[in-house]
């Protein structure tokens, strides 16, 4: 009995000290979840800090650029602009600094067989590489000059201009290329975007690079809007009216309407569309009053030379290349005074029925994980003249620049070349083979990185109709009667250049 007693006992004890145990871990589960939760409050508490904190600090920095612009635009606007006084100077502050870009090249060349380097080509443009017999420059100034109160932004550019021979490049007079003025962000909706240009400039002038060859360009004195917003798969509308210089001074006059049409989004890549209408109007014959030998005023009426209106009609696709770089083909048709295959310029002695065909495709490829870039390009074009008796010209030009770049500075370059062409005056076709093979050192790993610095050779060889043809600009190099290869089938020429842009 009594050991049964014990037993109860002890049974009572456990059970007791058991629910006083589960008693204590409730409490301290209890007291660990409030714990948890202040800790949870506090968390939330710190990042809303953090939170606000950031804000204060993007506020402040914003602040601080305010005040710095203000202080920037008090101090331009202390500095009195030039020439007459601006009516509406309280509305209106100069802003900005003078940025530049430009390009030139510059060296020597000589020929294989002595003297001045000589060029190669047959047709309408020769490959560049190493096949270049002038310095030229061309440097472009650029300032914001009013930042006026509704947003627009009045800007000013001009470019100077520079070329000579090798060999007479301290004779040179240098020129104004261009001089003109634009305004942006003076609209909105469409025109958020677009600008407003009147003056002289160098206008849409993209290139075959390996061939220095303009395939459009809309040079001239004029004025236009730039880059509407058209809503249509990112495309951008562009106008301009132009005026070209007639070059002999013979009292005729172009207006050149040209419309563009760009970034036209169409699969992997874009279209561009241009499109030009120009009207063409001589003035009346020139009379002259002249002295004869016995003293008698004597007149004499000069005709002016005719003067032919056209149009002309271009479509680009610039697309990627896999992962490689891009390629831009093109095919392009013009009449009359736009019968010109650099579409845009006036073809100044044209005929009404004178026309222009051309197709081309140009490519600049930079291999993924190589050593490797390459330029390529070719291009034909088919003329029918009827000014100066000519008639059916035909010209085709094919080329290829691979380049190997030991490492991000030096590089092996290549050029090669092929070209022919067929003036109807001689009824022969012209072939000319061009190779050029250069060390390099450049500011980059790519196709077209520049600056880049030369030394190259240069090697030719052409057929006996491109020898015999005495208006090829070939036989006629650096204003001389002949060059020195002008009664041979092949030549060589050997110097060093550095071509640079920014």
């Amino acid at each position: 009995m009594k050991l049964k007693t014990t037993r109860i006992a002890a049974l009572i004890c456990l059970i007791y000290g058991t629910q006083s145990w589960a008693a204590d871990a409730t409490t301290q589960a209890n007291s660990a979840a409030r714990q948890a939760q202040d800790a949870a409050t506090q968390v939330e508490a710190l990042k809303q800090a953090l939170a606000q904190a950031q804000t204060a600090a993007a506020q402040a920095q914003e602040a601080a650029a305010q005040a710095q612009a203000a202080a920037v635009q008090a101090q331009a606007s202390a500095v009195p602009a030039a020439g007459p006084a601006n009516t509406s100077a309280a509305n209106q502050s100069a802003v900005g600094t003078v940025t530049s870009n430009g390009y030139f090249r510059a060296g020597f060349g000589e020929a294989g067989k002595g003297g001045s380097m000589e060029c190669f080509g047959v047709g309408y443009a020769k490959f560049r590489f190493g096949n270049e017999c002038d310095a030229y420059a061309r440097i472009g100034l650029h300032s914001p000059i009013y930042n006026q109160s509704n947003g627009a932004v009045w800007s000013a550019h001009a470019s100077l201009l520079a070329t000579a021979p090798y060999s007479d490049w301290g004779g040179n007079k240098i020129s104004f290329a261009e001089m003109y003025t634009d305004v942006a962000r003076w609209g909105d909706g469409p025109l958020k975007g677009a600008s407003l240009w009147v003056g002289r400039r160098y206008y849409d002038r993209p290139d075959i690079y390996l061939l220095d060859y303009k395939y459009q360009q809309g040079d001239g004195d004029g004025g236009g809007i730039e880059n509407v917003d058209t809503g249509w798969a990112g495309s951008k509308f562009s106008y301009a009216l132009i005026r070209p210089r007639d070059g002999n001074n013979n009292g005729r006059t172009w207006l050149e309407n040209l419309f563009k049409l760009s970034g036209l989004k169409a699969g992997p890549g874009a279209f561009t569309f241009n499109a030009g209408l120009t009207a063409g109007w001589k003035s009346d014959d020139t009379t002259m009053a002249q002295t004869d030998a016995s003293g008698n005023t004597v007149l004499t009426t000069t005709p002016t030379k005719s003067t032919a209106s056209g149009w002309y009609l271009s479509a680009l696709y610039k697309h990627p290349v896999a992962d490689w770089g891009n390629n831009t083909v093109g095919i392009q048709y013009g009449r009359g005074a736009n019968a010109n295959g650099n579409f845009g310029q006036v073809l100044q002695n044209a005929t009404a029925s004178d026309a222009t065909f051309q197709i081309f495709s140009t490519a600049a490829l930079d291999i993924p994980n190589s050593k490797w870039t390459a330029l390529a390009a070719v291009v034909y074009r088919q003329d029918q003249y009827k000014y100066a008796n000519n008639g059916d010209d035909k010209w085709f030009s094919a080329g290829l620049h691979p380049q190997y770049h030991f490492n991000d500075m030096f590089g092996l370059a290549t050029d090669f070349g092929y070209q022919s062409y067929k003036p109807d005056s001689t009824g022969k076709t012209e072939t000319l083979g061009k190779a050029t093979v250069a060390l390099t050192a450049a500011a980059g790993r790519s196709a077209l990185a520049r600056p880049e610095m030369r030394v190259f050779y240069t090697y030719a060889r052409w057929n006996d109709a491109a020898r015999n043809d005495r208006n090829n600009f070939m036989n006629q190099a650096n204003g001389k009667t002949q060059s020195v290869d002008a009664n041979a089938t092949n030549g060589s020429s050997f110097g060093v250049q550095v071509e640079s842009w920014w």
